[in-house]
């Protein structure tokens, strides 16, 4: 059984081996996994995870480092999705992140339902910084993926992506699993009214290939994981851990 597991991004470190837990992060070992004095718990950072032993004093709660494991390197993934209703988006994000996603770039689209208000983004992206962060604690990931503000297909700057592009398209499609993954990859997956013809044209100008997921017509959030999924496995069959 693994371990519960904490995030010490917003904790202090008081010395080499001993952080103090923020009230988030002890309310949730002490109150919702109930740990206790001694218990062993994981504590996760950008790039290394903390085997720990839990001391609670009073209100406070510490962690005491008993080893240390960086983690390992593995292929940088792409996520490109169109913004979907809070639900379906929110499953997107926490879903992607177990799957593999290392970037992930919210899209509005010209068919997204949900409007993208500048005063209102501010917000939105905090609360998608933290479902990112909650989901590392689900899967074990030590880093959580980094998290672009959004953007419309046409103003994407190529210059910044990796080589290898794809965007999720219906219709006759070479399959994904067809491409010899890179280290590094993109994957675009528009909403549930899909990509306009201009936009699917944009993309392709922009160096994006066209690919089919498979057969059947998903909805964009299990578009997204499908894809993420398929190009992370494809990346470790071929040795880019």
């Amino acid at each position: 059984m693994s371990l519960p597991r904490v995030r010490l991004d917003d904790s202090s470190r008081e010395c080499a081996s001993i952080w103090l837990l923020d009230r988030t992060e002890s309310r949730h070992l002490v109150s919702v996994r109930r740990c206790r004095n001694g218990d062993l718990f994981e504590g996760l950072l950008p790039g290394k995870k903390l085997t720990m032993r839990l001391e609670i004093s009073g209100r406070e709660a510490r962690g005491i480092v008993i080893s240390e494991e960086v983690e390992p390197v593995r292929g940088s993934i792409w996520l490109m999705a169109a913004i979907l209703k809070s639900d379906p988006f929110d499953r997107l994000l926490s879903q992607s992140v177990e799957a593999g996603a290392s970037v992930i770039v919210p899209l509005v689209c010209v068919r997204s339902v949900v409007a993208m208000e500048p005063e209102g983004t501010v917000r939105k992206m905090k609360r998608w910084q933290k479902i990112l962060h909650e989901a590392t604690k689900q899967c074990g990931a030590a880093t959580p993926p980094e998290l672009h503000e959004p953007v419309t297909p046409g103003s994407i700057d190529p210059a910044r992506l990796p080589a290898m592009r794809f965007v999720a398209a219906t219709g006759s499609r070479d399959s994904i699993r067809q491409f010899r993954a890179a280290k590094e990859a993109a994957i675009a997956v528009g909403p549930e009214g899909d990509w306009t013809d201009e936009e699917l044209d944009i993309l392709c100008t922009k160096g994006f290939i066209p690919v089919s997921l498979g057969p059947r017509i998903m909805r964009s959030q299990t578009a997204a994981v499908a894809a993420v999924s398929a190009l992370a496995m494809a990346m470790e069959g071929n040795g880019n851990e």
